[in-house]
């Protein structure tokens, strides 16, 4: 090897993507800005990973091959992969560089990290019994997604982390774990990895869908096409967020869908892409109660709770964006901002005589002219 004095240049000259030295991305382009920026901190997680466990420094060439070896990468170009390296630097790692040769006999670059600030940064920490049963119940909560990366990656970090705490710890966290008791416990395996997999490289690359889908109404599964946003995780099951995508008899639709995985066979990623909506999935379920989307605009509503049921509403609670105002009498006010109309009068049922519906006037006559109905049904002969 032939040391190369001097730092790494790792200033706004460096040949950095903009996004990295504080500047926005040009009109047009936040899609793929968006990408190529998770793509990159995957990338840059594996490579600080890789240097780490190198006896010795490696060329841009090994690097490449060590990322493609793990997945992380199909092709890139080596000066796209030196950007990377730089980034490292620009963020604190103590990297090297310097010169080794190649089996061609020529010499090339080649990078360590050494001593310093960044390997201190690695240094196995010490574990916690609070954080180690944290982990351990975060991966039960995580067993819908069992065969992702998300269900394997937690894995591999309780591995990690077992293999950095003393045995007696392992074993003090594995007895007392019957201190908290998570039910029902999430069924692990109910969904194909290879399903899911295949529904995670559309989500990541940003690719259509294709899959069979059967709905409670249907009696046999039907062949669509989604742009699938991301996976929510709902009450034990997991459903893709995604708009219809366009075919030769239906046009894109414009609102975002839940499909339920139980109800999806055969997903299969194809190679057109396209340009997520802009709201987030997350955001579009802020003012949901459960995964009911509606295209109509949702609306306020303001709730009057008696005292038997008035701390039931305020523990479930009752609405995620509700703002509550106790009453001398025992009873609540909710003051609901957006919600629903579909989501909304099957929980005001459930109180039955003890809610009042304060606003909207026409959801109160509605659930008036209900009760009517109800009370005026006549019995059914053996009821």
């Amino acid at each position: 090897m032939i040391p190369i004095p001097g730092p790494i240049p790792v200033s706004g000259t460096s040949g950095l993507p903009g996004w990295m030295c504080g500047r926005d991305a040009p009109p047009g382009e936040a899609h793929m800005d968006s990408l190529s920026r998770h793509e990159q901190v995957l990338r840059v997680f594996h490579l600080i990973d890789i240097l780490f466990g190198a006896r010795q420094p490696l060329t841009t060439a090994e690097l490449k091959d060590r990322l493609i070896a793990r997945g992380v990468i199909d092709e890139m170009s080596e000066k796209n992969l030196r950007r990377d390296v730089q980034f490292l630097a620009k963020f604190g790692y103590a990297l090297e560089r310097s010169r080794k040769r190649t089996p061609r006999g020529t010499t090339c670059d080649a990078w360590a990290i050494r001593p310093g600030r960044g390997a201190e940064e690695l240094t196995p920490p010490a574990i916690t019994l609070p954080e180690l049963l944290s982990l351990a119940v975060a991966r039960e909560f995580l067993a819908p997604l069992a065969g992702t990366l998300y269900w394997r990656g937690i894995g591999q970090l309780l591995a990690k982390l077992e293999q950095v705490a003393t045995p007696e710890l392992v074993a003090y966290a594995t007895a007392h774990r019957d201190g908290l008791v998570v039910h029902p416990r999430p069924a692990t395996g109910k969904y194909r990895p290879q399903n899911l997999n295949a529904i995670h490289r559309a989500i990541h690359h940003r690719l259509e869908l294709e899959l069979d889908y059967m709905s409670l109404g249907d009696d046999t599964p039907r062949r669509i096409v989604v742009r699938p946003e991301s996976l929510v995780l709902y009450e034990g099951a997991v459903y893709i967020a995604a708009t219809r995508a366009p075919t030769g008899r239906t046009a894109a639709s414009p609102g975002i869908r839940f499909f339920k995985l139980d109800r999806v066979t055969n997903p299969r990623a194809t190679s057109r892409a396209f340009t997520p909506q802009g709201v987030p999935v997350d955001a579009l379920l802020a003012d949901s109660i459960t995964m009911f989307r509606s295209p109509d605009p949702s609306r306020r509503y303001r709730l009057r709770i008696d005292q038997p049921r008035a701390r039931w509403a305020v523990e479930k609670p009752f609405h995620p964006g509700q703002r509550v105002r106790e009453q001398a009498d025992g009873s609540v006010i909710l003051e609901i901002e957006r919600a629903w109309d579909e989501e909304m009068i099957p929980q005001v049922l459930a109180l039955g005589e003890h809610v009042e519906v304060l606003v909207p006037a026409d959801i109160r006559e509605r659930l008036a002219e209900m009760a009517t109905r109800i009370a005026a049904r006549p019995a059914q002969p053996g009821g």
